[in-house]
């Protein structure tokens, strides 16, 4: 007979604690022991508890390689009745041997109802193809057992597969959101909608008095980017920066030669480019610019308050000025087909025709933004690379320990999306390079995205499998927060992210004022409607792990401790060079600024 010592780690939220037996099994390489109760005089396994006990094998099981946790109901009722959980969070657990130092068992997962969690040594071995049939058997049998659990369904034709379960109420409680993200996020919700109730604003179905009118949503919330926003919307400069650094900063790249359906002539860009320039040397000197937003053409668009929306498929040229200088639109077209009905709209032009065909463009943003860089790129894919990992891995893996046009167009867009969607588009070095713009200047996005990247591509070596590990953990971290974390900034000022657009684009140039150009902006309902919601996704709901916090531990080995501590040191000088540099600009990038990113898309 051999005594071992058990310490238990029950977690620290809501409901973690269970009134549950707990016991465990030690398997060894000579045997495995039955379940030892785990048990006092009293209450154990209390929220945030840490305990001891002592228990007995009746026989030596050598080595020690698993620990079994077996988890069922009490012989009698629960004292707290029906409202007691049955669901248990444990952290980890520790077994101290008759002899030898105390081994460390990572757990941190939630056991719901009764069962059995077979957990592993955290500094042993983290190859599931370790020699000993025992764990290779144990490996055998995760293996089937998730992908018995995580069943795989298409969600709707042309989408990424999904987990097949009805609704979020039927998922495992590892992987739902938490009780504590849960209740911030439906009471910020409450808030947002019932404040623009009280406004009068969020049922009005008609269009906005004036543009004055519209800044009654500063009201609502507003921040210093969102006022800067307000205040140079209508400047090219500014809008021509918004493809740098603004919610969509992946779609610019370098023109080598004017699209064919795209007939920008010299003398239409002379007013920006000067008397006698030409086009054919400014594209030999890589200064022009391309945002062609093609994928929309022919999409199909919502109906909102009875009345059918239009969108647009436009393209945007941009000129790189000399020395440094500001990024500026040169040419606008609003469809993919030349010709008398498709002008092409000029800095040039009146002023309510250029500013109408800015704000076409914008509109464009947002579509391709919400439904393809941050629905299908930043959750969509994080989700079927979560599913894999899953799927595939153990806990004790290394890779699960770092860890206007309406839903039918959004379903077209996605399809479109995922036909010509490769694996270098997720890569952020490549993407720079293929779209050309390694040296356009100001291009924050780029440059603190490539600090945070920070690798040195089939995965047959060691050095592709980390490429691709990066290029998951980047999707999943960095690059959502980036496309996430701006939405509101950018669309409180409603005219500067248009959500949908009330009256089609304009065949003539001309027929602008003031009065058409709001007539094309979305309702008042519908401004409201959006503006809460990216309101609420733009901010993480409480409960926040930051990149590179690991309040878990499931690592305890020295080697990645130091890789973890040489993590962190490397994201806390990012972010001191980031905020430096901000304190020089107009309006800071902060949407790459390490502190405020999320370890995962998790809102």
């Amino acid at each position: 007979m051999a005594e071992y010592g058990v310490r238990v780690s029950t977690g620290e939220a809501i409901g973690a604690g269970t009134w549950n037996r707990i016991a465990v099994s030690i398997v060894g390489t000579l045997g495995e022991t039955p379940p030892l109760p785990l048990d006092h005089f009293g209450k154990e396994f209390s929220k945030g508890a840490v305990e001891d006990f002592r228990v007995a094998s009746p026989q030596d099981v050598g080595r020690v390689l698993l620990l079994r946790l077996h988890k069922g109901p009490l012989l009698l009722p629960s004292p707290v009745g029906p409202l007691a959980r049955d669901a248990w969070f444990c952290n980890w657990l520790q077994l101290t041997p008759p002899q030898g130092a105390p081994l460390r068992f990572p757990c941190y997962q939630w056991m719901e109802g009764s069962g059995i969690l077979t957990l592993r040594e955290g500094a042993g071995k983290v190859s599931w193809a370790d020699d000993h049939p025992v764990l290779q058997q144990q490996r055998r049998e995760e293996l089937q057992a998730r992908q018995d659990s995580y069943q795989w369904k298409t969600h709707r034709p042309g989408w990424p597969r999904c987990l097949d379960e009805k609704t979020v109420k039927d998922l495992d409680l590892n992987i739902k959101y938490s009780v504590t993200k849960n209740v911030h996020f439906y009471l910020k919700a409450g808030s947002g909608f019932t404040e623009m109730t009280l406004k009068g604003l969020l049922y009005r179905k008609g269009l906005w008095k004036s543009l004055h009118e519209m800044k009654r949503m500063f009201n609502f919330h507003k921040s210093p980017a969102a006022e800067y926003v307000y205040e140079h919307w209508q400047e090219d400069a500014f809008f021509a920066s918004q493809f740098l650094n603004g919610l969509n900063p992946v779609l610019i790249r370098r023109c080598r030669s004017l699209p064919e359906n795209f007939p920008v002539t010299d003398d239409m860009v002379a007013p920006v480019l000067g008397p006698g320039a030409s086009l054919q040397a400014e594209l030999e000197r890589g200064s022009l610019f391309l945002v062609d937003h093609a994928i929309l053409s022919g999409v199909r668009t919502n109906v909102i308050n009875g009345k059918p929306q239009f969108s647009a498929a436009p393209m945007t040229l941009l000129y790189q000025t000399p020395g440094g200088g500001p990024l500026l639109p040169l040419a606008i077209q609003l469809s993919q087909t030349p010709g008398p009905t498709s002008p092409i709209f000029l800095p040039s032009d009146n002023k309510w025709d250029w500013l109408l065909a800015k704000t076409w463009v914008r509109n464009s943003e947002f579509s391709v933004h919400e439904a393809l860089t941050h629905l299908l790129q930043a959750h969509l894919l994080s989700e079927v690379f979560t599913m894999a990992t899953l799927r595939q891995l153990p806990h004790c893996h290394p890779l699960f320990k770092s860890t206007g046009i309406g839903l039918g167009g959004f379903s077209e867009l996605i399809q479109r999306c995922m036909e010509e969607l490769s694996y270098t588009a997720l890569c952020l070095p490549e993407d720079i390079r293929a779209r050309g713009v390694e040296d356009i200047p100001g291009y924050y996005y780029r440059d603190d995205g490539l600090q945070i990247w920070g690798v040195p591509s089939s995965l047959d070596t060691r050095e592709s499998l980390v490429h691709y590990a990066t290029m998951v953990i980047f999707n999943c971290s960095a690059k959502h927060y980036a496309v996430s974390a701006g939405q509101f900034d950018s669309s409180i000022w409603m005219p500067n992210l248009p959500p949908t657009m009330q009256l089609p684009p304009p065949t003539s140039k001309g027929q602008t004022e003031p009065e058409g150009f709001i007539a094309t902006l979305p309702a008042v309902n519908a401004t409201c409607d959006i503006i809460v919601t990216l309101w609420l996704l733009s901010k993480e709901p409480g409960d926040r792990r930051p990149l590179g916090t690991y309040p878990e531990e499931h690592f305890i080995e020295e080697a990645p401790r130091r890789s973890i501590a040489a993590f962190q040191s490397r994201l806390a000088q990012i972010s001191k060079d980031i905020q430096k540099r901000n304190k020089e600009l107009a309006l800071p990038y902060t949407y790459l600024d390490p502190p405020l990113i999320e370890n995962s898309v998790s809102i």
